[in-house]
């Protein structure tokens, strides 16, 4: 494990998912950490169960205030800020354009948006000044569908999109004070949040039969992840940035036979 110790970070959707396994990690690997989420209930577990090495403040992504306060309660609780990581992310059912209900349309395009693509620009905007003075990084939660089609609907797929162009245009524009990076992760055991103004629940994020499609077969833990966000913070990564790492299990090299080329591969077979 890379070291932190040392780091500050604020991570928000912390409370849950790969949130909640990348403030298990950087804990670990000796950071403090700010969690900015607005499920009060998993917030305050977490941080019950983590204690002093961190710092829970309930709120949206959606809203200014919330990032400025949630910097702010970082701060005032660690004596600084070193490590941005805006992860906060919601589905839309893997709905299709088609499938989209005409009259709640423009709603659900403004909330997936707001969430998945504003947030990450707010709390961007919002931990720059103390990021700045730290010459630390950033680092945003994107997905392999930030760069092809896939079964999450088109919605989600755009806002994915929209997520790498943050990573490339900020890594740019904090140059060379502050690194900017992504993971852009594939399928993990975790849960999906769904649109409010959709009524969508909650749901499973593995689609079924996937491990049948990837080339690694396994489909990883939440925890598998973090790792990467553990490495672009940590100060072995100090020249990267602008990328993304891909922890896709991987989905970008699957054939189109077959997902996997080595599954017959025998040792004792081989002869040198």
């Amino acid at each position: 494990m890379f070291s932190m110790n040392g780091k500050i970070a604020l991570v928000t959707g912390g409370a849950g998912g790969i949130g909640e396994a990348v403030v298990r990690a950087y804990v670990e690997a000796g950071a403090r950490v700010g969690i900015l989420d607005r499920d009060a209930e998993r917030l305050e577990a977490v941080t019950r169960d983590l204690g002093d090495a961190v710092v829970g403040i309930h709120g949206s992504v959606e809203r200014m205030a919330d990032n400025v306060r949630a910097v702010r309660e970082t701060v005032d609780a660690f004596g600084g800020l070193t490590t941005f990581v805006g992860n906060a992310g919601v589905g839309a059912g893997n709905l299709t354009l088609a499938q989209m209900p005409v009259d709640r349309l423009e709603e659900a395009i403004d909330e997936i948006f707001a969430i998945n693509v504003r947030g990450y620009l707010l709390g961007a905007r919002a931990a720059l000044p103390e990021v700045l003075r730290a010459q630390g990084s950033m680092i945003f939660s994107t997905s392999i569908a930030g760069y092809r089609a896939v079964d999450d609907g088109v919605l989600y797929v755009a806002s994915k999109h929209a997520d790498v162009g943050i990573v490339r245009q900020l890594a740019w524009e904090f140059a060379p004070r502050v690194r900017v990076n992504g993971v852009a992760i594939g399928v993990a055991k975790t849960n999906m949040e769904g649109l409010e103004c959709l009524d969508q629940p909650t749901v499973d994020a593995v689609l079924p039969g996937a491990e049948e499609v990837i080339p690694l077969e396994v489909i990883p833990e939440a925890a598998d992840h973090a790792g990467a966000f553990v490495y672009l913070a940590s100060d072995r990564a100090s020249v990267a940035t602008g990328e993304c790492i891909w922890t896709d299990s991987g989905f970008g090299i699957r054939g189109i036979g077959s997902p996997r080329g080595g599954s017959a591969l025998d040792p004792d077979a081989l002869t040198l």
